[in-house]
């Protein structure tokens, strides 16, 4: 029984060690199949590039060389590509791009250099050679050049950098003269701007321009209404403030009733019709709406204001009565206005505002200013007197009333005649 089981073992053991050596054997025939069709596909891939390349060289040969014979083409010589054999890279590895080494394609259609030719030519599949004289992009392309072309091209190279250098040269030299055109730009705006201020008057040499414009207008040809307000003479009177000297010139005299008729003032307001101590003359229109008694006792309040006020001393309780006996007559004035003839109510109207403007003079003291104007002029003065004492009283001239502007008109001609005699003779005037 042992004997018969031993047999048994062995046998099972000779039937696995046989199918164990059939599987390895199958195993390494696949292997070897497996690797000879790498190779086989490896070669393939090969050839394929092989005839890519022969075909490109072919483009280059009819496109650079058009009608001209080709030159003779060397076929690269290839290695059988169907034997598959036990190593496909066993020889050394070459760098196809090597321009004077075989390898890849035979030749490297960039080199200038043809291996293949006898002597060692030009590369015909290099339409960049310069030693190619058919080549159409050599500006040297005569059979009669040959390795002199590259001379003639280092040539060209040098003058190309002499024209470059001469051309940063000549820009260097037109930015100079730019700058010195700019330079020069300035200066003359400088100048222009110099010569514009130096014949531009000032402000000042304005204003005196407008003022002696303005002066021999005043002089020669002032309106009515600068005449009457007191405009035109205390412009004039300005003037000759400015000379402060005597002119020799014979005395302008006027006499006591046109010199009677000035208002003077220190400010802006004038006695104007209480001038006369406080005596005055009522329009017509006016006499109309009072009576006969609330005229005289307004006259009689009015001449003691002005009395008083004459020493300096004011009753403003008085005067404010005054005030408004005067604002309700105005009243009354405008009422009436349908009634009253037009010159009549604006005489009256005049009057009315000549009157409140005098009042305000009394209440500011403008009474003793004019009273002692009118005790300087008793008797006539010229008119070089009458300014050298508004000049010395620092005095001006107060707007006319109705009845004083014929005596402003004729003041005025003889300060006017004064003045200009005055300019022409200390030349501060310029024609």
């Amino acid at each position: 029984m042992k004997r018969s089981t031993h047999v048994l073992l062995l046998g099972c053991l000779c039937v696995g060690s046989a199918w164990l050596s059939q599987g390895l054997a199958r195993a390494q025939i696949y292997n070897q199949s497996t690797a000879w069709a790498q190779r086989q596909m490896m070669m393939q891939n090969l050839y394929s590039q092989q005839v890519l390349a022969n075909q490109q060289n072919q483009v280059l040969t009819q496109a650079y060389w058009g009608g001209n014979p080709p030159p003779v083409y060397y076929p690269p010589v290839y290695a059988q590509p169907y034997y598959p054999p036990a190593v496909p890279y066993a020889g050394p590895v070459l760098n196809p791009y090597t321009p004077t080494g075989p390898g890849y394609g035979g030749v490297n259609s960039y080199s200038p250099v043809d291996p293949a030719a006898a002597g060692a030519g030009y590369n015909p599949y290099n339409p960049y050679n310069p030693y190619n004289p058919y080549n159409p992009y050599n500006p040297y392309n005569s059979p009669g050049y040959g390795a002199g072309a590259v001379l003639s091209g280092s040539a060209d190279v040098m003058r190309a950098y002499g024209n470059v250098v001469t051309s940063q040269e000549t820009a260097r030299i037109l930015r100079e003269q730019a700058n010195q055109a700019k330079l020069e730009t300035r200066k003359k705006e400088f100048e222009l701007n110099m010569y514009i201020k130096a014949n531009t008057p000032t402000y000042t040499q304005e204003q005196e321009q407008v003022v002696k414009t303005t002066l021999r207008r005043i002089q020669t040809n002032s309106l009515p209404g600068e005449v009457s307000n007191g405009k035109s003479l205390n412009y004039l009177l300005d003037d000759l403030r400015k000379h402060n000297k005597k002119l020799a010139l014979e005395p302008l005299s006027v006499n006591e009733a046109v010199l009677s008729r000035l208002n003077v003032t220190k400010g802006t307001y004038a006695m104007g019709i209480l001038r006369d101590d406080g005596r005055f003359t009522w329009p017509v229109a006016l006499q109309d709406l009072l009576t006969v008694n609330t005229r005289k006792e307004l006259d009689s309040q009015v001449q003691s204001l002005v009395k008083e006020a004459n020493k300096g001393r004011i009753d403003r309780n008085a005067l404010k009565d005054v005030r408004v006996d005067m604002d309700k007559l105005r009243d009354d004035l405008v009422k009436k206005v349908n009634e009253i003839p037009s010159a009549q109510y604006m005489e009256a109207k005049r009057f009315l505002q000549e009157f409140s403007d005098a009042t305000i003079a009394l209440e500011r003291g403008e009474a003793p200013v004019q009273a002692k104007f009118q005790r300087f002029i008793e008797g006539g003065k010229s008119i070089q007197e009458v300014t050298d004492y508004m000049v010395k009283e620092g005095l001006r001239f107060g707007p006319a009333t109705a009845a004083d502007e014929a005596a402003y008109r004729a003041v005025h001609s003889m300060l006017a005649t004064y003045d200009i005699a005055m300019n022409s003779q200390f030349g501060s005037e310029k024609e």
